[in-house]
């Protein structure tokens, strides 16, 4: 069993490519399993196999306590966290080949608090388990926008400690030049570092430029997957990734 989960910015389509790729991976005829990790989200575009809604109740939590929705979020996922053993028993009775776990879409919500981590572990046990992180093409379309996302993507890899694919995702919304510019900036630093040069000015440059070098010392360019939910342009390609990583036993961010 493969444990995949979708993580990034709010709007970034992690639910979108979860339906999709489950679509994908049903029809290669690999047996999949969809989690729902989200308990504020109403009608997803899949339906959950198992589901974190089934064992809280994010508008009870909202009226009991009076939270607003994002407290109430961080008070359903803690008080998941005891039924995480209940979770990982459903995903475990399915025997599936994949797993697909959708997680919240307020991802720093769910990745800075304890609580994500422990989802991380907790589900994973010792099956192999990757992370796709998903970079929202509305904001990655310009130098600084890029790099901000990889330096959240980096930030998470080290909260959740598993191998990590970086994905463009949306890439049907964007001209096929605007994609392999962006490409390119995920395989050469050097053309990120001209474009932060000739679109930014004054400390928004000095800024960027520390963040490329630091990044360059923690290893550099890391290759990023353009991928439609809607077109499914690019699954076959992620797929391929993913078996490399799981398959191979590669302990890589790339």
């Amino acid at each position: 069993m493969f444990v995949v989960f979708l993580v990034g910015t709010a709007g970034s389509g992690k639910s979108m490519l979860a339906a999709a790729l489950e679509r994908w991976l049903v029809d290669t005829e690999i047996s999949t399993t969809v989690v729902n990790l989200d308990p504020g989200v109403d009608a997803p575009p899949y339906t959950s196999d198992v589901d974190i809604r089934e064992y809280v109740d994010y508008g009870e939590v909202i009226t009991k306590f009076g939270l607003g929705p994002n407290g109430a979020l961080v008070a359903s996922m803690d008080m998941a966290i005891s039924h995480l053993p209940d979770i990982r028993e459903e995903i475990l009775e399915r025997e599936t080949d994949y797993v697909i776990v959708d997680c919240p879409g307020q991802m720093e919500l769910f990745a800075y608090r304890n609580s994500g981590p422990l989802f991380i572990t907790g589900l994973t046990g010792n099956e192999p388990a990757l992370s796709l992180y998903l970079l929202d093409s509305n904001i990655v379309r310009t130098p600084e926008g890029y790099l901000s996302s990889t330096l959240l993507g980096l930030s998470i890899s080290i909260r959740f400690g598993l191998p990590q694919l970086n994905i463009l995702s949306k890439a049907d919304i964007l001209e096929e030049e605007a994609i392999q510019r962006i490409v390119k900036w995920s395989e050469n630093t050097f053309q990120l570092e001209d474009a932060l040069y000739n679109s930014a000015s004054g400390l928004t440059r000095e800024y960027s430029q520390s963040i490329l070098r630091m990044l360059e010392e923690l290893g550099g360019a890391t290759s990023l997957t353009p991928v439609s939910a809607k077109t499914r342009v690019g699954l076959e390609i992620l797929y391929g990734h993913m078996q490399r990583i799981f398959m191979g036993g590669d302990n890589v961010y790339d």
